[in-house]
């Protein structure tokens, strides 16, 4: 390690490490004090100031003025005698009681001794300490090592500066606390003689310094003189003095040294004046302006109003205290001073911490003065409440505004005639970032440059991407005429775009090159060229002309320009892109809606999935088809949207290709069952990429609906055909039939077998007409073949037909037929359709159950309703039931046109058929046929066929 190091970093941790344990046991330490400040006069110790919120006041009814003469009986005659009578109560938890003399009248007050914390300002002025001793270990990395006179100067201030804002005794005596008084005491009495001359030698050398070598010594003489003093104080050999002297000894030393202090400080304020007067440069005379304000704001208000107070006798005031907040301003000016190597701006730094300086001090002051005014109501707590409330709101409101303040006062004082230059610029900066149309941006931003270096002309250039030698005229303003459209620059100018920082006309005479390029920009009107660059890319320049009053940039001018440049390039790049992006988002969008106008305007429904299985497009025509919105799949995965039933079916196991057709799916959608043809093929990007899927829905449910129709048609087609011949084939041996019947009737007399005979005959009668209905029902039907009907007696004949069938198959017959008129009908097909239902409930019940035939008459209509107890239809075949060619009998056991050919004459009668059914229960057939139809019923279409 350095010896530099190790002389420079040992004493600062010294100085650390007792600090710290200073202020622990400060904050530990509780001082006991009865709230009075007593000052010895000719008639004993008088009361000078009395605390309103201590028990002195408060209990006691001590007040200004009055005189102390014993505590507990013990007389006092010095502020020393009550603090040990304080001390002796504070130790017991004893009370005291105190002798008041008030105004000639003796009194006896008895209260409890308090316990006091440290002020406040004593923690900002430990962190006033600690300041110092990091800019002192800044300053000495910065410094590279060197270590000269002024260096050596310049750590002694940061040390002893730092030692009596750190250092304070607590009052416990002990051997600890006296290493605290007199690291205090010395750093006070060391630091003005330090501080003047530090400035006596830096940075300007007095020459009455080096003329008088002897006025070094005379510089410490008089903190030599008061150290010596103090020690006496404390050394009790050979003669000890006595306690009265003691006391006025350190009285007059705390006047000495704070005069000395005021002294030497306005000695060293006037030096500096002196030195800024005397400077050789315009940087020296502008840093020592600076050091000499803030010496002067640091020194003086503590000077004039808390020193000079304290010195005529008087006490200062509470904000007269506060004054020592500005005295932080102190180790900034020596350190700014002492600051060669810039590799922070130290008056950034300064102004920053002036700014908080000043501002915590007026809040300080504005806090303490509110505070002060509620003594005056002290005895009413919610007074006091009040104002203290008000003094924390009052501050909280106005430091905002006084740090803005005082940052333009300081910003004026440093930077005087180009504050509004800065101000100007500064605003652009923070305006440039929050525009994105590169028209509003270019025109704000020349507005801005002309109105503060009050320019005649300007122009901003951006420059093109696929030649850096050419810009385009993005903005220009003048009076004179501007260049073109589009500027092309030769290879220098283009190159010392890329290279430098700025272009000046006066500064062109390098070479040939130069000179002609800058010519070049002169015939246009233009002296002045400011390139705008983000890292090393040129994104365009800023081309000027001269000032209003013809005169040309200076430096000043330049680095105010330049503090812009970075933040006016990125903005005008960050603009550039937006608007480029712009037009690129707008051209997406539009090639976005035209791609879904399409999608949405075909006649099929389209799905697009991506390559994680999302869905990402979906048609207006597939919300129809499966009945399910946009806003619900997209998002989400096709088998939570489809359910997993339908999205294997689209998505078999044995893999996909390509492309695939799959015909005739059935899905279960939310608006029933559907089929549908289905096209998958990859979604493919630009280079022939996969990204996902489209899958096709073509909806062929009517598709199949009409062709199973026209199947049927064509079987009924067939029936009609067949039934022409077979009737033709029945009807002869029929004739045959009845003509023997007949003959039998005239020779077989007996009353048994005439009835027998007669049944026989209707029964072919009957064949007769369930051939001729059959012709009927694959024909249109005749309105001959309407008549009157009594529903009752055409099921009583039926019933006598099955009778024996009941019997046979163990089935009870539950019979209701009431009385009801008859009805504009055919007879014989509402016969086969009764036949056809029966039938099918005797299917039912293999096994045996119950038959119930029921008629009667419900608002207007005859209802026959026909019950079993068998086994049902199942929910999923209810709806077909009426289909032609529908079974569920099983091969051999039915054709599926019963009900059909039921559901048709029903309809042919203007009536209607339901089916109430439920599993393993049974099922009921309601036919409901109008009543008071007269004549042959007209054409109607058939309506819907109802099942429950």
């Amino acid at each position: 390690m350095k010896k530099s190091l190790v002389f420079i970093i040992a004493p600062l941790v010294a100085v650390l490490t007792l600090g710290t344990l200073n202020v622990v046991r400060k904050a530990h330490w509780k001082d006991v004090t009865d709230g009075v400040i007593w000052r010895v006069d000719e008639s004993g110790l008088r009361a000078f100031r009395v605390d309103p919120d201590s028990e002195a006041f408060l209990r006691a009814g001590i007040r200004k003025g009055d005189v102390l003469t014993a505590i507990n009986k013990v007389p006092v005659r010095t502020r020393s005698d009550v603090l040990k009578g304080l001390w002796q109560a504070a130790t017991t938890d004893q009370s005291v009681t105190y002798e008041i003399n008030k105004e000639g009248m003796q009194i006896y007050p008895t209260f409890y001794p308090q316990r006091k914390a440290p002020n406040p300002i004593y923690y900002y002025l430990v962190l006033v300490g600690v300041m110092t001793l990091a800019i002192a270990l800044i300053v000495y990395f910065n410094s590279r090592g060197v270590i000269s006179l002024p260096y050596v100067f310049f750590y002694l201030l940061a040390l002893t500066f730092s030692g009596f804002m750190i250092f304070s005794p607590t009052g416990e005596m002990t051997a600890l606390d006296t290493v605290f008084y007199g690291l205090d005491k010395l750093g006070f009495l060391a630091f003005p003689p330090l501080l003047l001359h530090f400035f006596m030698i830096f940075p300007l050398r007095k020459r009455f310094l080096k003329q008088h070598p002897s006025l070094r010594l005379a510089l410490y003489a008089p903190a030599a003189a008061f150290l010596v003093s103090r020690l006496r104080m404390h050394i009790t050999f050979p003669h000890p003095l006595s306690e009265a002297a003691v006391l006025r000894t350190q009285d007059a030393l705390e006047h000495l040294e704070l005069f000395h202090f005021a002294v030497f400080a306005l000695i060293t304020l006037a030096v500096l004046i002196h030195s800024t007067r005397r400077a050789p440069n315009i940087l020296l005379k502008r840093q020592l302006r600076i050091i000499v304000s803030g010496l002067g704001f640091g020194v003086l208000p503590a000077t004039i109003f808390y020193i000079v107070p304290f010195l005529a006798g008087a006490r200062p005031s509470t904000g007269a205290e506060l004054t020592v907040l500005l005295m932080a301003l102190i180790p900034l000016v020596f350190s700014y001073s002492i600051s060669r190597y810039r590799l922070v701006d130290i008056e950034v730094f300064l102004k920053k911490a002036a700014t908080l300086t000043f501002s915590f001090f007026v809040i300080a002051v504005l806090y303490f003065f509110v505070s002060s005014r509620t003594r005056l109501f002290s005895e009413n707590r919610l007074n006091a409440v009040v104002f203290g409330a008000l003094a924390i709101v009052l501050g909280a409101t106005l430091f905002t505004p006084l740090k803005r303040m005082f940052q333009t006062l300081l910003d004026r004082a440093i930077y005087k005639r180009s504050y509004e230059y800065r101000k100007t610029l500064l605003s652009i900066t923070r305006d440039l970032n929050r525009e994105r149309d590169l028209g509003k941006l270019a025109q704000s931003l020349l507005e801005a440059i002309a109105n503060a270096l009050n320019l005649k002309q300007l122009a901003l250039f951006l420059a093109d991407e696929n030649d850096r030698h050419s810009f385009q005229v993005l903005k220009a303003k003048g009076e004179e005429a501007g260049p073109a459209a589009r500027v092309v620059v030769d290879d220098w100018l283009a190159g010392a775009l890329r290279d430098r920082d700025w272009l000046g006309f006066i500064s062109a005479s390098e070479s040939e090159p130069a000179r002609a390029a800058m010519e070049k920009l002169s015939a246009a009107g233009y002296y002045h060229v400011l390139p705008l660059r983000v890292e090393d890319k040129v994104v365009g320049c800023l081309v000027m002309g001269k000032k209003q009053d013809g005169s040309f940039f200076s430096r000043e001018d330049w680095e105010l320009l330049t503090t812009i440049s970075g933040p006016a390039a990125l903005a005008l790049e960050n603009a550039d892109l937006y608007g480029r992006e712009s037009v690129r988002a707008l051209e997406m969008q539009r090639l976005k809606d035209y791609s879904e106008d399409i999608i949405e305007s075909l006649t099929v429904g389209v799905s697009v999935i991506d390559e994680t299985g999302l869905v990402i497009g979906w048609n207006r025509v597939l919300e129809d088809q499966v009945g399910i919105r946009k806003e619900t799949a997209l998002g989400r995965t096709l088998p939570d949207v489809l359910g997993p039933s339908p999205y294997s079916a689209l998505f078999p196991e044995e893999g996909q290709a390509d492309f695939r057709l799959l015909t005739e799916i059935t899905l279960e959608t939310a608006a029933g069952k559907k089929v549908f043809d289905i096209a998958r093929t990859p979604l493919l990007d630009n280079t022939l990429k996969p990204y996902g899927t489209i899958i096709v829905f073509e909806d062929i449910t009517d598709k199949i609906r009409l062709q199973q129709q026209l199947l049927t048609s064509e079987k009924l087609a067939s029936i009609g055909l067949l039934s022409a011949g077979v009737a033709h084939e029945i009807n002869t041996p029929l004739t045959g039939i009845s003509s023997y019947v007949q003959m039998l009737q005239k020779k077989l007399t007996d009353p048994h077998y005439a009835q027998i005979l007669g049944k026989v005959e209707a029964q072919t009668d009957r064949v007769a007409k369930i051939v001729k209905n059959l012709l009927t029902f694959a024909r249109s039907p005749s309105d001959a073949a309407f008549q009157r009907v009594d529903l009752k007696q055409s099921l009583e004949e039926i019933l006598s037909l099955i009778d024996y069938k009941l019997k046979n198959m163990n089935i009870r017959l539950v019979l209701e037929l009431a009385a009801v008129p008859p009805i504009y009908a055919q007879g014989e097909r509402l016969q086969q359709v009764f036949i056809n239902i029966i039938l099918n409930a005797l299917d039912a019940m293999p096994g045996g159950g119950e038959l119930g035939i029921r008629l009667s008459l419900e608002d207007g209509a005859e209802v026959v309703r026909i019950s079993d107890t068998g086994t049902g239809i199942k929910p999923e075949h209810r709806s077909r039931i009426f289909d032609p060619f529908f079974t569920t009998k099983g091969v051999g056991k039915g054709t599926g046109l019963g009900l059909s050919i039921s559901y048709a004459i029903v309809k042919e009668h203007d009536g209607r058929i339901d089916v109430q059914s439920e599993v393993g229960r049974g099922s009921t057939f309601s036919i409901t046929l109008p009543v008071g139809r007269e004549g042959p019923r007209q054409a109607a279409v058939p309506g819907p066929r109802t099942g429950a």
